[in-house]
C-alpha cells in the first residue's frame, strides 16, 4: 500500500494508521513524503530506502515517525521524500509504478484556507487507478488501541462493501456493520436486517465476525450522528459517493465535538479501486491527445459561443426547417434527387444533434435542453409540413415515387453514414477554416428529407414507407450525436469531473446501447434487400415463362433493371442472353409488363448477348 504525507504535524498518526493497514492487508507499506519544491518529480526520480536501512542522523525529517514504526519488524517498509509542485501528479506517477492495493492520504481542516491541503486529497481520489482512503485525523492514538473500534455505515455500494472488508480486517468484532431502514411498517427491521446481511456478505466477510446494528430513521443523517454520540469508536469508515461529497463526509458528517478535542474520532471516505474500463478510457484518451489535434482555448470558447447561437429554436430556425422541408417534400413528389439535395443544404438541423454531442461530453445540461427542444420542435414542424404535402398529393392522384421509396428501407449502411457525417461535421465545426466542407456533410446526413418522407407517407396511407422513413431519421439523430460527441472527446472537449455528469454518463450508455440495437433491424434490411428479386424482373420472368422461351434453354435472363438519366428519363433494361434476338411478340410482352409496373412513360431496352453452342 502507499500512505502519503504532506506535512510534520499529520505524520506520527498517519503513520500509526498506515502501518495497521499494511498489517491487516498483509502488504509492505511505501511512504511517500510529499513538500512544496521547485521542479516536477516522477517515479523514476525517487529514490526509496528501507526503514531499517535508514540513518537518522542523515535523514532527520523521518524521525518524527519513529516512534510509529517502532514495532514494524512484521512489515516491509519503505521511505522517500520529494519536494515538487504538483504533488498529486508525483503521486499519481508512483501510484502508476508500484500499483499499490490501496492509497492512504490525510485531510484536514486546514483545507478551508484555501491551502493545498485539500486540493492533494480530492484530486487522488479522483484520478487513481487503486482503492484510496482520505482520512480527517481526530485526536484519537492508534498506537495505544491495538483494536480500535470502527463503525461503517453499508448502503450496498462497492465502496461501502470495500470498507467493511477492510475494517474487519483491522478491528474484527470491533467493527460495527451499520444500516439506516426508513421506518415504513412493522416489517422495516427485518428488511434492514436483510439489506445488511447482504450487503455484508458481498463484501467477502463473514456475517459473525462482525456487529451488525440496524437502526430505522427517515433521515440517515440524524441516525448516524446519534450512533457516533452514543458510541465509542475510534474511526467512521465511509464508502465515497462522488468526490464532490468529500467535504460534507469528512466535516459535515458527524458533530462538531466527536471530531476535535480530547479523544476525537477519526473519518475517512473509501473509495473502491477504479474498474479495468475506467483504466482504458484514460488510456484512450490519452493516446487521442497525444495523436489528435487538441482545440486550444480559444477555439473551445468560440465553439461553446457558436453552438448556444445557433443551436436554439428561434424564428430563423423555423423558417428554414419549413422551408427545406417544402423543397425537399416536392423533391421527393417530383422524384427529384437534384432538388432533395438543394434541401438537405438549406435544412438547421445538423447544429443542435451536434450541440447535444457537445453537451454530453461537457455534462451540459442547459445546453442539452436547449438542443433537444430544438430537434423536437423541427421535426414536429417539418412532419407537419409533409403532412400538408401529403394531403395535397392524394388528392391530385399522386403515389409513391422512387425517391419516397428509397427513403423508406434504411439500412445498416444509413447507420454508418450517419455516424460518420457526425464526426465530420464536428470536426469542421470546431475547426473554422473546414467550415466549407459542411455543405458536403449536410448532403451526405439526409435529416430532413426522411421527416418529410414519413409525413408525406402518412397522408397517402403508405404505413410501412413512413415507418421505415421514421426508423432512419431516428438512426441518423442518435448516429450523429455519438459521432460528434466522439469527435469533441478526441479534440479535447472535457467536463467537470464531479456528480453533475452523471446524466451525461447514463445517456451516453443509452444512445450506444439504441445504436448498437439499431443494428439489428437495420442489418436485417440490408440482407433483405441484397437477397430480394428486383419487381421488375420477377415480371420479366413471368413472361419468359408463359412463352417458355427460357424453359427450352433458348435463352437467359441475365437482369432486369430500371435505369434513370437526366436527359432521357427512366427506362428499364432487360439483359438477354440467347442465340438471337426474341420476337416482336414477346418483347412487346416485355413492354407491357413494364408499363404495369412502372407506367407509361417508362420505356423497355433490350441488350441481347448472342450466345452459339459450337460441337465438332
Amino acid at each position: 500500500m502507499l500512505l502519503i504525507i504532506r506535512k510534520y504535524s499529520e505524520a506520527p498518526a498517519m503513520t500509526s494508521w498506515g502501518l495497521r493497514l499494511a498489517r491487516a492487508l498483509q502488504a509492505p507499506l511505501n511512504i511517500l513524503w510529499l513538500e512544496h519544491g521547485a521542479g516536477d518529480k516522477t517515479a523514476e526520480d525517487l529514490t526509496w530506502t528501507a526503514w531499517q536501512d535508514l540513518d537518522l542522523e542523515d535523514e532527520s525529517p523521518w524521525g518524527v515517525v519513529a516512534a510509529a514504526l517502532e514495532d514494524c519488524a512484521d512489515v516491509e517498509v519503505n521511505l522517500s521524500r520529494a519536494n515538487c509542485v504538483s504533488r498529486h501528479l508525483t503521486a499519481l506517477s508512483v501510484e502508476r509504478a508500484i500499483s499499490p492495493g490501496l492509497i492512504v492520504v490525510g485531510r484536514h481542516d486546514s483545507a478551508r484556507d484555501g491551502s493545498m491541503t485539500g486540493k492533494l486529497a480530492r484530486e487522488i481520489l479522483d484520478d487513481a487507478y487503486s482503492a484510496v482512503l482520505i482520512l480527517r485525523l481526530g485526536s484519537f492514538d492508534i498506537t495505544e488501541n491495538t483494536s480500535p473500534a470502527i463503525l461503517v455505515p453499508c448502503a450496498g455500494g462497492s465502496h461501502s462493501r470495500i470498507g467493511i472488508k477492510l475494517a474487519s480486517k483491522i478491528a474484527a468484532r470491533n467493527t460495527t456493520a451499520f444500516y439506516i431502514e426508513s421506518d415504513t411498517d412493522d416489517l422495516s427491521l427485518e428488511v434492514g436486517h436483510e439489506h445488511l446481511r447482504r450487503a455484508i456478505t458481498r463484501a467477502g466477510v463473514e456475517v459473525d465476525s462482525v456487529v451488525s446494528k440496524v437502526v430505522l430513521s427517515n433521515s440517515i443523517s440524524d441516525a448516524l450522528k446519534h450512533e457516533v454520540a452514543d458510541g465509542k469508536y475510534g474511526l467512521l469508515l465511509i464508502g465515497a459517493t462522488g468526490g464532490g461529497s468529500l467535504r460534507r463526509k469528512l466535516f459535515g458528517t458527524v458533530p462538531e465535538r466527536l471530531i476535535k478535542g480530547d479523544d476525537s474520532m477519526s473519518v475517512g471516505v473509501i473509495r473502491a479501486a477504479r474498474p479495468i474500463g475506467h483504466r482504458l478510457r484514460e488510456k484512450l484518451g490519452q493516446i487521442l491527445s497525444l495523436n489528435v489535434p487538441q482545440l486550444e482555448r480559444e477555439e473551445r470558447v468560440m465553439l461553446f459561443t457558436e453552438m448556444e447561437v445557433k443551436a436554439r429554436w428561434s424564428f430563423d430556425f423555423a423558417v428554414l426547417m419549413i422551408l427545406a422541408t417544402t423543397i425537399a417534400g416536392l423533391g421527393l413528389l417530383a422524384d427529384s434527387a437534384a432538388v432533395v439535395i438543394g434541401a438537405m443544404l438549406v435544412a438547421p438541423l445538423m447544429t443542435p444533434l451536434l450541440g447535444g454531442g457537445l453537451a454530453v461530453v461537457q455534462g451540459n445540461w442547459p445546453m442539452w435542453k436547449q438542443c433537444q427542444k430544438a430537434v423536437l420542435l423541427g421535426f414536429l414542424s417539418a412532419l407537419l409540413v409533409g403532412v400538408i404535402l401529403g394531403l395535397s398529393a392524394r388528392w391530385v392522384g399522386m403515389g409513391l415515387t422512387t425517391e419516397l421509396l428509397a427513403r423508406g428501407e434504411p439500412t445498416l449502411l444509413d447507420l454508418g453514414v450517419a455516424f460518420a457525417s457526425g464526426i465530420a461535421a464536428s470536426y469542421c465545426l470546431a475547426r473554422p477554416k473546414l467550415s466549407s466542407a459542411l455543405a458536403g456533410v449536410a448532403i451526405a446526413a439526409a435529416l430532413v428529407p426522411p421527416i418529410a418522407t414519413t409525413g408525406i407517407c402518412l397522408a397517402i396511407g403508405a404505413h410501412d414507407t413512413a415507418k421505415g422513413a421514421g426508423l432512419l431519421f431516428g438512426t441518423n439523430v442518435v448516429a450523429i450525436v455519438l459521432g460528434s460527441a466522439l469527435n469533441f472527446m478526441a479534440a479535447g472537449v472535457r467536463g467537470k469531473k464531479d456528480d453533475s455528469q452523471l446524466w451525461a454518463h447514463r445517456l451516453s450508455i443509452v444512445l450506444a446501447l439504441v445504436c448498437a440495437g439499431l443494428t439489428v433491424p437495420l442489418a436485417s434490411v440490408l440482407v433483405t434487400k441484397a437477397s430480394r428479386v428486383d419487381p421488375i424482373e420477377l415480371s420479366v420472368r413471368e413472361v419468359m415463362n408463359s412463352e417458355n422461351i427460357e424453359a427450352d434453354g433458348k435463352f437467359r435472363l441475365i437482369y432486369a433493371k430500371l435505369r434513370r438519366d437526366a436527359d432521357t428519363g427512366s427506362w428499364v433494361e432487360i439483359h438477354l442472353e440467347g442465340p438471337e434476338f426474341p420476337s416482336d411478340h414477346v418483347t412487346e410482352k416485355f413492354s407491357r409488363a413494364v408499363q404495369e409496373r412502372h407506367g407509361k412513360a417508362v420505356k423497355t431496352r433490350i441488350r441481347m448477348t448472342l450466345m452459339k453452342n459450337v460441337t465438332e
